[in-house]
C-alpha cells in the first residue's frame, strides 16, 4: 500500500475516540463473540515523582510506593487505570538519541499505551511510538488556561495532550462536551503535569487545589495542530510497513495480544486500498485483522477464540457493513487460515448467491462477498469450496 502522508492537510489530526463511540464502532466477530474491553473507564490517577520511587494515588484508593518500572515494561492499561501506566526517571540512551536529546536533559519518561513520552527539564517533549517520532517544535508557545494558572504545553504526534497544572493541584477532572458522548474522560496527573490521550470537542478541566477548584475550557480546534506542534515523522522498524502501521494502531489501543511486533508479517489483503482489510500473522500461528480507512489503519481486530473449521481451513474472523439502504445492500468479509501445502484456491458463495475467489497469501485467506443481507449469525449459509493447487476439489463446506 502507499506511503501515508503524515501531514494530510485535508484531514483533521486523528484522535482517539471516546469509549462509547468506539463501542458503537465494534465489529461483530463470528456472530458476536470476541468483543474487546473498553479502552478506559472514567477514572483518574495521580503519579508523583518522589526520589527514586513512584507514588501512585488513584481516585478509589490510598497511596502506594512502588519501584520504578522498566522502560521496556509491556503492562497495558486496565479499564480502571489512568492513561499513564509507567513513569521512569530519566530515559534510555537510545531513546534520548532518537529524540535528539542528552540523557541529562530528560526528567522522566511517561509510558502510555503504545507510546513513550520523554519530558525534559525545559518543557520540551518527544513521543516515540512503534512507527513514529514527534518532538515539540521550537517557537510554538504554550496555550494558557484559567487566566494563566495552567497551560497546555504540547500536543504529541498521536494527539496526547500534556499540560501544566496550577500549583498545589492534587487531582484533575477532565470532561468531554462532545455531542457523541459527554462525561468524564481519563486523565493522569504526573508531578506538575496533566496528561490525556483522549481529545474531543468542548473539553473542560477542573484542577482541584487547596484553595478550591480551578476550572478551564480546552478548545481543541483552537490549539496548534499536531503538524505544527509536534512535526511527526515516520521511523519504520524492519519488516512490512503496513504491518508496522497496523500494529502501531493496535498498540496505541492497548492491545495485549500483540507481543513482539517484529514477529508479525503480512497475509492476505482484500478490498480497495482506501478501504482494505489486511490479515496479519505472527510466528506462533496467530492472526489479526487490520481495517483501513482512507488508506490508513483505523482498527485492528484480534482473531476469534472460536473459529469455524473445515478440513483444510479455519474462518477466524468475520465482519460486515452496509453499503446502501436496501436489506441486501451489505457485504460480509471472511478471513482466516488455510493449509497452504494443500489449498490453492477458495471460492466463497453467499446465501443470496454471488461467488467470489478469496485472496490467498502465505497460509491466510480473505474474501468479501457483496449484495448480502446481514442476518444473524453472519456466517449462516455461506459455502466455501476449497480447491488444491491443481484446481481439483478438496472439500465444500456450508457454514451454519
Amino acid at each position: 500500500m502507499s506511503q501515508p502522508d503524515l501531514t494530510s492537510p485535508d484531514l483533521p489530526p486523528r484522535r482517539p475516540l471516546p469509549p462509547d463511540v468506539r463501542e458503537r464502532l465494534r465489529r461483530r466477530v463470528l456472530g458476536g463473540g470476541g468483543a474487546r474491553a473498553p479502552l478506559a473507564a472514567a477514572a483518574a490517577a495521580v503519579v508523583l515523582i518522589a526520589g527514586g520511587a513512584i507514588v501512585a494515588q488513584s481516585t478509589q484508593g490510598g497511596t502506594t510506593a512502588v519501584t520504578p518500572p522498566s522502560t521496556t515494561s509491556t503492562t497495558g492499561p486496565a479499564p480502571d487505570q489512568s492513561p499513564v501506566t509507567a513513569v521512569t526517571p530519566g530515559t534510555t540512551a537510545g531513546d534520548a538519541a532518537r529524540c535528539g536529546l542528552g540523557d541529562a536533559d530528560v526528567r522522566f519518561t511517561l509510558g502510555l499505551a503504545g507510546r513513550r513520552i520523554l519530558v525534559t527539564r525545559g518543557d520540551r517533549f518527544c513521543e516515540l511510538t512503534h512507527t513514529t517520532i514527534s518532538t515539540s517544535s521550537p517557537g510554538v508557545d504554550a496555550v494558557p488556561l484559567a487566566g494563566g494558572a495552567a497551560a497546555v504545553l504540547w500536543r504529541s504526534g498521536s494527539a496526547v495532550l500534556v499540560g501544566r497544572v496550577p500549583a498545589g493541584t492534587s487531582r484533575v477532572q477532565l470532561n468531554s462536551g462532545d455531542p457523541t458522548g459527554t462525561g468524564p474522560m481519563p486523565v493522569s496527573l504526573v508531578d506538575d503535569l496533566f496528561v490525556t490521550p483522549y481529545t474531543t470537542a468542548g473539553m473542560s478541566v477542573d484542577f482541584i487545589t487547596p484553595s478550591g477548584p480551578v476550572s478551564a475550557g480546552i478548545d481543541i480546534a483552537a490549539l496548534p495542530t499536531v503538524e505544527v506542534w509536534a512535526a511527526p515523522r515516520e521511523e519504520l522498524p524492519p519488516g512490512d510497513p503496513d504491518v508496522a502501521r497496523c500494529l502501531d494502531r493496535a498498540l496505541r489501543d492497548a492491545a495485549r495480544w500483540v507481543g513482539d511486533p517484529l514477529k508479525w508479517r503480512p497475509g492476505a489483503l482484500v478490498g480497495p486500498e482506501a478501504d482494505a482489510r489486511l490479515v496479519l500473522q505472527d510466528q506462533a500461528g496467530r492472526t489479526a485483522y487490520c481495517e483501513f480507512r482512507l488508506g490508513r489503519p483505523f482498527l485492528v481486530h484480534e482473531e476469534s477464540a472460536s473459529p469455524r473449521r473445515g478440513g483444510s481451513f479455519e474462518v477466524r474472523y468475520v465482519t460486515s457493513d452496509r453499503t446502501g439502504p436496501r436489506p441486501e445492500d451489505g457485504y460480509v468479509l471472511l478471513a482466516g487460515t488455510v493449509d497452504a501445502a494443500r489449498v490453492g484456491a477458495i471460492e466463497v458463495t453467499g446465501p443470496r448467491g454471488g461467488t467470489v475467489a478469496a485472496t490467498l497469501r502465505d497460509g491466510t485467506f480473505a474474501a468479501r462477498v457483496h449484495d448480502q443481507e446481514l442476518s444473524e449469525p453472519l456466517l449462516k449459509g455461506f459455502r466455501l469450496r476449497v480447491l488444491d493447487h491443481g484446481d481439483q476439489p478438496i472439500e465444500t463446506v456450508t457454514l451454519d
